[in-house]
């Protein structure tokens, strides 16, 4: 898109901290460009949270390598397919896996690929860190369709802070994932303890100058046993300003509205698809194994089937494919599968610099 729109970082600024009526008129907006550039139906997305086993030490996620009081787990590529045919009974289109960045975990992630693409048809969604441009070649050549790395924070400095490596790896990644041949999908984190408003505006233009296929933005959540379990939620509006902004400037990209926006404040994800998102994710993962992923807080918001057909109703909009609901459980996964790994476990060592960081 060489026609986007473009907007100084005094325009940006005021859009993001837009409140009352200039909000409700920058959602419009956003919604008018979603209208135009995407047409009018939301995207599910079925979610797997496939390995809790993390390299990196982010100060804001207690899957952080130095949490050894997190009960840890790998799924085997047996619990993953099993997993996989339940989102394929309720009939949507999109298998995506999701993990701590967890090399080790990588044989199974190649055996798994192909099998979701060829024999099960799904698009292949995935979420698993950064690695080497061969790794990601490699899953390209498997099946896998796309991938989602977000910068988290812009701002080289302020990335070091809370992240604890320096932001280049990350940002060659993201480059690789796309080389590879994959879609790429990026995004940020509003509210973090330190970040200031420039943070934010320089989170928007970068995410504006990749021009990704998809981009997301959430809100801070405070995550027991980490460095900012004391902290205060992010700002939903902001969050939802930063979406609107992206979907009036880039248009086309998939954006969606995440469950930290409705674990903070009820009916946050409708809030979320009125400010332009346009996908929800289900997790289809085991309740067992969820409470060990520990990617928000403990008492996360999972998103059912029933809420978001019920979001998605109340938003006037569509859903795409249309996914079947089915009124029974999903079925006993076989006992035995996965790797799970007792509280006190060693998380992975940080990886070298020429490869995942």
């Amino acid at each position: 898109m060489s026609d986007i729109p473009q907007l100084s970082r005094a325009d940006i600024e005021r859009l993001l901290t837009a409140t009352g009526t200039a909000q409700q008129e920058l959602f419009e907006r956003a919604r008018a460009a979603r209208h135009e550039q995407c047409g009018d139906e939301v995207k599910l997305r079925g979610l797997i949270e496939i390995s809790s086993f993390c390299q990196k030490k982010c100060d804001y996620c207690a899957m952080r390598a130095p949490n050894r009081d997190l009960d840890r787990y790998r799924m085997a590529a047996d619990q993953i397919l099993e997993i996989a045919a339940e989102i394929k009974r309720h009939n949507i289109k999109i298998a995506f896996l999701q993990a701590g960045q967890d090399p080790r975990h990588d044989e199974v992630i190649e055996e798994v690929i192909p099998v979701l693409k060829r024999e099960m048809g799904f698009h292949v969604l995935l979420c698993l860190g950064e690695r080497p441009k061969p790794v990601y070649q490699r899953w390209t050549e498997l099946g896998a369709d796309s991938y989602i790395l977000k910068f988290e924070i812009s701002d080289p400095d302020f990335y070091k802070q809370v992240i604890h490596v320096p932001i280049g790896p990350r940002l060659k990644a993201l480059k690789d994932i796309h080389d590879a041949g994959m879609k790429v999908g990026t995004g940020n984190i509003v509210g973090l303890p330190g970040q200031t408003l420039k943070h934010l505006v320089d989170d928007i233009e970068y995410g504006i100058s990749l021009r990704p296929d998809f981009i997301s933005s959430a809100p801070f959540i405070p995550n027991e046993d980490t460095p900012f379990e004391t902290d205060d939620n992010g700002p939903v509006d902001m969050t939802l300003n930063t979406m609107a902004i992206w979907r009036m400037v880039l248009g086309t990209p998939l954006i969606p509205t995440v469950s930290p926006l409705e674990k903070i404040r009820r009916g946050g994800q409708y809030e979320g698809l009125m400010a332009g998102a346009n996908v929800m994710t289900i997790n289809f993962t085991p309740a067992d194994m969820r409470e060990r992923y520990a990617i928000y807080s403990r008492e996360r918001f999972v998103v059912s089937l029933e809420h978001a057909f019920k979001t998605v109703e109340k938003a006037g909009l569509k859903l795409a494919g249309p996914p079947v609901m089915h009124p029974e459980p999903l079925r006993p996964l076989p006992e035995g599968l996965g790797e799970p790994v007792g509280a006190g476990a060693v998380a992975l060592p940080m990886a070298s610099p020429g490869g995942a960081a």
